[in-house]
C-alpha cells in the first residue's frame, strides 16, 4: 500500500523526537528515514 509507505518512519520520528533516534529504533540509516518521511510528505502535500 504505497499511500502508507513511510508512516512507520514518520511515527518513529515523532515518538523519538528525531531522525537519528528513529533510525536507531528502526534499525536503519538516518538517510533512509529522512527519505521515507520526505516522500510521505510529498504524497500528502505537506510543505514547510
Amino acid at each position: 500500500m504505497e499511500s502508507f509507505e513511510g508512516i512507520n518512519e514518520f511515527v518513529a520520528v515523532a515518538e523519538s523526537h528525531g531522525f537519528s533516534a528513529a533510525a536507531k529504533q528502526l534499525g536503519c540509516s538516518t538517510s533512509h528515514v529522512s527519505r521515507q518521511v520526505s516522500r510521505l510528505e510529498q504524497r500528502v502535500g505537506w510543505h514547510y
